[in-house]
């Protein structure tokens, strides 16, 4: 029988520091919110947590950008000496998930197509690591907080079917409600 004591697995981030005081990185096979303002580093932590993953754990992953384009994301990231590049040949995946800037809402939209999408992406590569970058830009879109409380659910149920170790960024300005019984949570 185990014990609320006994640890979790985690996966390791790479980023000096925060795996020791998580006592080993991320909880393994669970999804952790990543909270805070604008420019606090919540896209370096996931870039950092899926390079990491690929480069020294072998651990396949997915980027889901909703805010930058991954081209920029790829630029950005060479100024850390990053080569991102090199690894999308099957060990890092960017997905470009920015809603239209022009975009005209016609009816109710749903993540479902794109997380079919993504099922087929993860089974094609074998990843086990996944980022949805700034969330709540796209959970901003829909109508109510019923929508947004759906979607989330959907993107739970979703995530627990995938057994993926996943990394959730929002803003800390966005009123969103989080469910906080399927995260674990970290704010900055």
């Amino acid at each position: 029988m185990k014990t609320i004591t006994e640890a979790r697995a985690k996966v390791s981030t790479g980023i000096a520091g925060f795996d020791e005081i998580t006592s080993g990185g991320l909880p393994l096979g669970r999804t952790t919110l990543l909270v805070g303002g604008p420019g606090s580093g919540k896209t370096i932590f996931g870039v950092q947590f899926l390079k990491y993953g690929a480069e020294v754990c072998e651990q396949p992953g997915i980027f889901v950008a909703f805010e930058e384009s991954p081209k920029r994301l790829i630029d950005n990231f060479r100024s850390f000496g990053w080569k991102l590049a090199e690894l999308q040949d099957g060990k890092l995946f960017f997905l470009d998930a920015q809603p239209m800037p022009n975009m005209i809402q016609a009816g109710n939209f749903d993540l479902s197509g794109m997380l079919a999408a993504l099922s087929a992406k993860i089974k094609q590569m074998s990843a086990v690591r996944i980022v949805f970058d700034a969330l709540d830009v796209v959970l901003a879109l829909l109508p109510d907080a019923s929508a947004r409380q759906m979607e989330m659910n959907r993107l739970h149920q979703w995530l627990l079917a995938h057994e993926l170790t996943a990394l959730i960024t929002a803003k800390r300005r966005h009123k969103l409600s989080w469910p906080a019984v399927w995260f674990h949570a970290v704010h900055g």
